[in-house]
């Protein structure tokens, strides 16, 4: 069995982890393309291990900072969900670009409520 703070330490790497292809995919945004949908696949891969992850615990799942975090994240997905089937789908990029820096507050509001400031992630050079 894994013990808590483990996973609590694998939840925040893997936080990182969507947040880096986030970041690719936000850098894309504009771009129609089938490279723009693999960085959202990738996005997506990277969130449902996170969500994985966080369903180990439901305390952990259930804290206010993991559900924020987790509901941003849904929120992003979902201005990228067009483009699943229409590689030229656009995208509402300010809109992204909004909730890109609401979810790196949101992680890092996250991190630092499982324990692990030390993780948490410059807005404006992340």
């Amino acid at each position: 069995m894994v013990s808590a703070n483990k996973l609590q330490e694998v939840i925040v790497q893997q936080g990182k982890n969507v947040l880096v292809s986030m970041k690719n995919l936000k850098h894309s945004a504009k771009k129609k393309s089938k490279e723009r949908s693999d960085l959202f696949e990738k996005f997506c891969a990277n969130k449902h291990s996170f969500d994985v992850y966080t369903y180990i615990d439901s305390n952990l799942e259930q804290l206010a900072e993991v559900q924020v975090f987790i509901q941003k994240l849904e929120l992003f997905s979902d201005d990228f969900e067009c483009i699943r089937r229409n590689f030229d789908a656009e995208v509402d990029v300010k809109h992204a670009e909004t909730l890109y820096e609401e979810i790196l507050t949101a992680y890092n509001a996250m991190v630092k409520g499982l324990g692990f400031a030390d993780d948490a992630v410059n807005a404006k050079r992340f």
